[in-house]
């Protein structure tokens, strides 16, 4: 069974910027309000799914065990990030 990229990738890079946001908090949001670090955190996700369909990485299709790997890999990269 084969699936496309564009959850597990989707689901990963919420995991993987997640992580980097709780790892620097202190350098990307200093002093900023609650709204607009939302903000940022969903345009960086917007910025990083933009680029993946536009070199239409997201088009590829894998195994549905490689698919379940990427989505695991974001959420321990989350949380061993803390």
């Amino acid at each position: 069974m084969y699936w496309k990229l564009r959850i597990p990738l989707l689901l990963c890079s919420f995991g993987v910027i997640s992580g980097f946001v709780q790892m620097f908090h202190h350098l990307i949001f200093t002093n900023l309000s609650y709204l607009i670090n939302s903000v940022i955190f969903l345009g960086l996700i917007g910025i990083i799914y933009t680029l993946l369909e536009k070199t239409r990485v997201n088009e590829k299709k894998v195994h549905f065990s490689l698919g379940v790997g990427i989505i695991l890999f974001g959420i321990s990269f989350d949380y061993l990030m803390v």
